[in-house]
């Protein structure tokens, strides 16, 4: 009996963009904006619809700039720390080949 072969579609190899969000953060604009449009429906049906696309703007933009300098520092979130790091003796690297310790000790 012959086993039966299917194709399977990888897509473009290429990452997702929307405008000008890549990947995860595409889902964080939409969220940017449904906050903004939650905003308006709440304030724009207690108080004005004035003030209610004032709050909408006023919400979605700061997330927006939010979202889009999240995106420039990476897809993956990394920690920068500025700051020396002193391993003790005990963590050093040894050498594969003898399994000798790399620093001599005393």
């Amino acid at each position: 009996m012959e086993t039966k072969h299917y194709s399977l579609y990888k897509g473009l190899q290429r990452p997702l963009v929307f405008k000008v969000f890549k990947g995860k953060f595409i889902y964080w604009a939409m969220g940017s904006v449904l906050a903004g449009v939650v905003g308006f429906d709440l304030i724009g049906a207690f108080v004005s619809q004035v003030f209610g696309l004032i709050s909408m703007i006023s919400i979605s933009v700061p997330f927006l700039m939010y979202t889009l300098n999240k995106q420039k520092q990476g897809l993956y979130s990394k920690r920068k720390d500025f700051a020396v790091f002193i391993f003790s003796p005990k963590h050093r690297l040894r050498n594969r080949a003898s399994q000798e310790p790399v620093y001599q000790e005393k």
